[in-house]
């Protein structure tokens, strides 16, 4: 169910319409138009890059295919150290198939990877990686902002 007012839009989910690994209590994305874009009030620490393809094959679009990884670490606000291994797979300059890692030891760090994780395939899967970049997804700012750290160098290892 989604409802929107004069302040923000709110996402929730109803019980039996969680999908699977969201927590089943209602979850809120608050903002208005423009700040749905959000900036990172915390920077990605490190990430690491692997292209993991036995074959690439350089392709018109700019991009060899591939399946490429990626491994960003970043700090939360708890004072925990979360990581996400991010694993693209690209054919044609256009993503294919991906599939996330995360390391995290906090509840609240886990409420909000669980969100990111449920709607990141429909945000990813079948958009050309040239020019793919996240906002926040599932309120997961510091989430959203490693994985596009990851897929920035996942990005550089593929091109052709």
């Amino acid at each position: 169910m989604i409802a929107a007012g004069l302040g923000g839009s709110y996402l929730f989910f109803a019980k039996d319409a969680a999908p699977s690994g969201v927590a089943t209590s209602a979850s809120a994305s608050t903002g208005t138009g423009s700040s749905d874009v959000t900036t990172t009030p915390s920077t990605p620490t490190s990430a690491s890059s692997t292209n993991t393809s036995s074959t690439t094959t350089a392709t018109s679009s700019g991009y060899k295919d591939g399946t490429y990884s990626a491994t960003s670490n970043y700090s939360v606000p708890q004072g925990n150290s979360n990581s996400i291994g991010v694993s693209i797979t690209v054919k044609d300059g256009v993503v294919t198939a991906v599939k996330t890692d995360e390391n995290y030891s906090d509840r609240e760090s886990e409420m909000y990877i669980d969100s990111f994780e449920s709607l990141l395939q429909n945000a990813v899967v079948d958009k050309s990686i040239k020019n793919l970049q996240l906002n926040r997804i599932g309120g997961a700012t510091l989430t959203t902002a490693a994985f596009d750290d990851a897929l920035d160098s996942i990005r550089n290892d593929a091109k052709a």
